[in-house]
């Protein structure tokens, strides 16, 4: 397929205007105004002679909720109407010997004092039940009256906690380290259903017990040091989150199901026609509540198993498609078409890493528990979770032939190896982020009397927890935190300092010049840079003796632009991006090699997919810092002495420069370290020379 790129000079992305957005969070929208009346219209119509003390054994019938001690042990424990005594195993009808007893009698100790400890960890239920004022939501737009606190953590390191203050009586969480979780009795303290406690891999790694603990406690978490090494732990710990979440929510709905029946059985009525208590409103405007945004098919696969081996514990291929609903067919789809790695001139380690197995990045799976099982390709309007990618997401939400009204009601949201997004198309992502929580399109399903209030006034997004995590801290990760994220309980970032950066890994012994351009703004920064380039950089190109020069450009759309310049002005080059062909890029470049034309342009995005060596650069320009920091070491290890043309005449003439602005602060921090990125930006000099000549 073809892309056809713009002739004229290229501009940058400018965000589109979602289709539909809520105005100030009003507390009322029309459609559920017109549905509450409807419901009410019609059940008077039915019972229009029903005395009023009909209603009034409702406290009889019902009990109200104000001690949830004991449904929180069932909600933990996984059991309905059996006493805790009974699942550890007492028994008094028959005869038990001391030991036993003992035994049993330590069990029974045990179950207290995880059920007096739910008082404390009781997250869940103060979470949703709490209802945020027009004023907290409008501080919380704002950003005001945020209680920022830092603490040291053994395994996450330096730990930002930003809190809003809702009101006059805040007090502030506890920040201090939690304990390693070592046993299935830790994981029930904080919450854990049954029967993930018993299914879990136990022992939890610091690493994951620290990450868990921040999840559980329900608070948006951005975590940018994930690595191949423990990228596996992570979404052990964010899938166990998720199930634990969609397990609770699922419980609170059917017990609230069961009571509803009793109280429509005792008035002769049908459910959906009486009038159901405050206190039942546990439901949003849709179904769906958890949504994973991940790169590739092969994420999904291990997500799914990871989901399945804590649902249904360990089981084999057999046992596992009885299970899980159409996993055959999930297999199929999402397993396999490997990349080939050549084994002569091999791909870096982590490109291997980065895709092995199903790399296919156009892909959306819904999911949908049941009381036995779990069901694969449910329909999204029918799903309890999703999984999909960028691109995947962003084709269901710009579907004509259907709505994206799924969306509204999330309320836990996972967006893994953000990194990789960069290369795929960030504004996928963006788009979609965009379309969480809007106005649905059409009357939703569910009952309005079990809808949640405060995703009826509109401010779901307020009640949504977002998992963030990525190989590295760059701009647009904190940009989709800060402006896309506004969790009521606050935010948890991971704020460690980068010591030395990837410019140690630099073999080749060549002095790097650091050139900083001046900005008005962020928004300048586009044409600033152009201009920079034109007027201090390009003039060195017609100097003679300057060749084999290869420009570097990580942004897609500058990619364009000097694409453009260069053809008005007759530059002699060759260019490699990543819609290239491989018969071009062989041609371009044995012509780059062989001296043919002067410059190589060269896009990071072609690098991030193919990882080309490219030979006889003795120039190098980076016309911006690289988004992906061991890129950096990797383009300048090409100027080996060994890459070079010995006939092109040039001798060890060499040199490597780098183009970049105060805004580039998070970058450039990963390519020379915290301390050296913060001189470059606010130093007094234009130019820094870094050397690793030996």
């Amino acid at each position: 397929m073809k892309h056809k790129h713009p002739k004229n000079k290229a501009k940058p992305y400018n965000k589109p205007t979602p289709a539909r957005r809520n105005d100030k969070f009003s507390k009322n929208y029309s459609y559920i105004q017109r549905s509450k009346q409807m419901e009410e219209t019609r059940r008077r119509e039915r019972i229009p002679t029903v005395p009023k003390q009909e209603f009034e054994p409702v406290a009889e019938l019902l009990p109200e909720i104000q001690d949830e001690t004991g449904f929180y042990e069932q909600l933990v424990t996984g059991f309905s109407h059996i006493p805790t005594s009974q699942i550890l195993g007492s028994n008094p009808d028959k005869e038990i010997d001391p030991v036993t007893k003992s035994v049993k009698a330590k069990k029974k100790q045990c179950s207290q004092k995880i059920c007096a400890e739910l008082e404390t960890y009781n997250t869940f239920s103060k979470r949703f039940d709490f209802e945020l004022s027009t004023d907290n939501i409008n501080d919380l737009i704002a950003g005001k009256d945020v209680k920022t606190t830092k603490s040291d953590w053994s395994a996450l390191g330096k730990v930002k906690f930003d809190f809003p203050r809702l009101s006059k009586e805040f007090k502030e969480p506890d920040c201090t380290e939690p304990k390693q979780i070592v046993q299935s009795s830790d994981l029930q303290k904080l919450e854990v259903k049954m029967p993930i406690p018993g299914n879990a891999k136990l022992p939890l790694t610091a690493l994951q017990s620290q990450l868990f603990y921040i999840a559980n406690n329900y608070q948006d978490l951005y975590y940018p040091q994930r690595t191949h090494g423990n990228g596996e732990d992570i979404r052990y710990v964010y899938c166990l989150h998720a199930l634990n979440h969609m397990l609770k929510v699922r419980s609170l709905i059917l017990r609230n199901n069961e009571k509803v029946s009793v109280l429509a059985k005792t008035q002769k009525m049908s459910p959906n026609e009486i009038s159901i208590p405050e206190i039942f409103r546990d439901q949003g405007l849709k179904r769906m509540k958890v949504v994973f945004i991940v790169p590739f098919r092969e994420s999904a696969l291990k997500i799914v198993n990871i989901i399945g081996d804590l649902l249904f514990g360990g089981q084999d291929d057999q046992a596992r498609k009885t299970s899980i609903a159409n996993y055959e067919r999930f297999l199929q789809d999402y397993s396999g078409n490997t990349i080939y790695f050549p084994k002569t001139n091999p791909k870096p380690v982590d490109y291997e890493q980065t895709f092995s197995g199903n790399t296919d990045d156009n892909f959306k799976l819904g999911i949908r528990f049941t009381k036995k099982t779990m069901s694969l390709f449910s329909d999204m309007n029918l799903s309890d979770i999703l999984i999909a990618s960028p691109l995947g997401l962003r084709m269901l939400v710009t579907d004509k032939d259907n709505d994206f009204d799924f969306l509204n009601s999330i309320e836990l949201l996972v967006i893994d190896q953000a990194e990789l997004f960069l290369a795929q198309n960030w504004e996928n992502l963006l788009h979609s982020l965009d379309h969480l929580h809007l106005q649905p399109q059409k009357l939703p399903d569910a009952n309005c009397q079990r809808v949640r209030t405060w995703c009826l006034s509109g401010a779901s997004s307020f009640y949504r927890q977002t998992l963030l995590f990525s190989s590295h801290d760059l701009p647009e990760f904190r940009a989709v935190l800060n402006s896309k994220c506004k969790n009521y309980q606050g935010k948890v970032r991971i704020a460690n300092q980068v010591e030395h950066g990837d410019i140690r890994n630099v073999l080749t012994p060549l002095q790097q010049v650091f050139r900083r351009i001046s900005c008005s703004s962020v928004e300048s920064t586009f044409d600033d840079r152009f201009e920079y380039f034109v007027k201090n950089i390009m003039p060195q190109f017609s100097k003679p003796g300057f060749s084999h020069c290869m420009l570097y450009v990580p942004s897609y759309f500058d990619y364009v632009r000097i694409r453009n310049y260069f053809k008005t002005e007759m530059v002699s080059f060759v260019q490699i991006n990543e819609y290239t062909k491989k018969e071009k890029i062989s041609r371009a470049r044995d012509i780059f090699f062989h001296s043919g034309a002067s410059v190589l342009l060269y896009s990071e995005r072609a690098h991030f997919f193919r990882r080309t060596r490219i030979k006889g650069i003795r120039n190098l320009i980076m016309y911006q810092p690289p988004n992906f920091p061991h890129f950096y070491s990797e383009m300048i290890n090409l100027m080996l002495e060994s890459n070079q043309n010995p006939r092109d005449g040039f001798g060890e003439a060499m040199s490597v420069n780098i183009l970049y602005t105060k805004y580039d602060l998070l970058t450039l921090s990963n390519i020379v370290g915290s301390e050296n990125a913060v001189k470059l930006t606010s130093g007094k000099k234009d130019s820094y020379l870094f050397s690793t000549k030996t």
